[in-house]
């Protein structure tokens, strides 16, 4: 991840390039709709990194903020979905009992960023940023699905067979453990475009966490058209 901001700001240093020929590939308003891959990393603290998979859809809007330089401020509007499947015990001995977690979370997520286009080749561009996320969690689920085979005296007491779900924004359910519903993070990107089609890579963190205990890290591809 290093790399990418390292990326980011090296491209930043082609502004240098003469502003009027920059200003000519910049147009007033830019529009993209895309999809993407959301690889989402979770920090326990003191206990081992948990990972999300899963995807999404968006819509940003950016506008430019200079008349001599390529430079944009934007925000947007996007969803993303996020599985995990993790196994919480399995008696490997005997195996009698096996319990598996199944969550999931939606969210939606504002960002808001600095760009600055840069003409590389004809119709050829790379357009790194910055910025800030907003985000909400509309649904945080955990499914756990226990499974006993056979009878194993004081040992079943302590399992309930079956399937339950817990809502891991409710106090009710969670008590102090619960997740919050708003954080707050940064990222940095840079997107490749060409004619209309953009290629974006992007990496960033949670300074307002989901729990006081919990960061996040969240790494984007997306693949979105430019209008």
């Amino acid at each position: 991840m290093k790399k990418l901001i390292m990326a980011v700001i090296g491209v930043l240093a082609l502004g240098v390039m003469p502003a009027m020929a920059q200003s000519e590939d910049a147009p007033a308003r830019i529009n993209k709709v895309s999809a993407f891959y959301d690889l989402t990393t979770l920090y326990p603290k003191g206990a081992d990194n948990v990972y999300f998979n899963g995807f999404g859809v968006g819509y940003n809007i950016d506008f430019r903020v200079s008349r001599t330089m390529p430079l944009y401020v934007g925000t947007g509007l996007n969803a993303r979905f996020l599985f995990n499947e993790k196994e919480i015990l399995d008696d490997e001995v005997y195996d009698l009992v096996d319990v598996e977690a199944h969550n999931t979370f939606i969210n939606l997520n504002v960002p808001l960023n600095v760009s600055y286009r840069v003409p590389v080749a004809d119709n050829f561009y790379l357009t790194p940023e910055v910025g800030l996320d907003f985000r909400l969690q509309l649904y945080a689920h955990s499914q756990i699905d226990t499974d006993i085979d056979g009878v194993i005296g004081n040992v079943a007491g302590e399992f309930q067979e079956g399937s339950r779900g817990v809502n891991l924004l409710s106090k009710d359910q969670m008590g102090d453990e619960h997740l919050r519903r708003f954080q707050m993070g940064w990222h940095a990107g840079l997107n490749f475009e060409y004619r209309h089609v953009n290629l974006g890579l992007t990496y960033g963190t949670d300074f307002v966490k989901l729990h006081k205990n919990l960061g996040a890290g969240h790494f984007l591809v997306s693949l979105g058209y430019t209008f």
